[in-house]
Parts: C-alpha cells; structure tokens; sequence
C-alpha cells in the first residue's frame, strides 16, 4: 500500500524515538510535532519509520518551503541537516549514544558455590 499518513503504530513508534522535534536545538514535544516524509512523499519517499520523523510545525514548514535546507535520515533515526550556509547538525534519537571506544568488559562475579551432593 503506498499510503501518506502514518500509521498509528508508527505514530507511537516515532514520538518514542524522538520524544521531541529533531530539529537541532528544538525541545518541542513530539506529542505536539508532525511526522514529516524527510524524502518528499510526492518525490518517492516512502511511510516508513526510516523515512520520518517529528518535527514541530515551524520547522517541518522551514524544510518544506524554505529554500537551501537539506534534510537527512539514517536508517538508526540520526538526522542530519544542514543549513542554507553550509553548517551541518546531526540529532540523534535520546538514548542513541556512539562508542569511541570498546565498552570495558563485564565484571567477573564471583563463583555460585553449591551445596556438596549428600552421602
């Protein structure tokens, strides 16, 4: 089906993700935000989660209509836009965080010691 408005599935999976508008910067609810296509419905971006993401009205109206704006979504939710000037910002889901370095290993805990069998 080649639908344009989310499900209410993907209505809930995408205010969880974002909790807010992703525009950098913003703190809008995601409760109050729209689902924007970040690849234009009408150019062949599909409805899908790897495909949309909250953005509160004003800044889903500065992607859509203003001009020099680019918008990028990658598939773990990490948008990237970059602004008429050139400066580029990325915003990641909360709770997506990057390792620069190998997490340390688990701690050993010590050895369950069990009842000897009885005679």
């Amino acid at each position: 089906m080649d639908r344009y408005t989310p499900s209410g599935g993907q209505r809930r999976f995408l205010t969880t993700r974002d909790r807010t508008c992703r525009h950098p910067g913003c703190h809008v609810s995601a409760g109050w935000a729209d689902l924007d296509h970040v690849i234009p419905h009408g150019a062949g971006g599909a409805t899908d989660c790897a495909n949309l993401c909250c953005l509160c009205r004003r800044h889903h109206r500065l992607k859509t209509h203003a001009d020099g704006w680019t918008h990028t979504l990658s598939d773990d939710g990490v948008l990237t836009v970059i602004t008429p000037s050139g400066v580029t910002r990325v915003t990641r889901p909360p709770g997506w965080r990057v390792l620069t370095e190998s997490p340390d290993p688990p701690v050993e805990s010590a050895p369950v010691i069990e009842d000897p069998p009885p005679f």
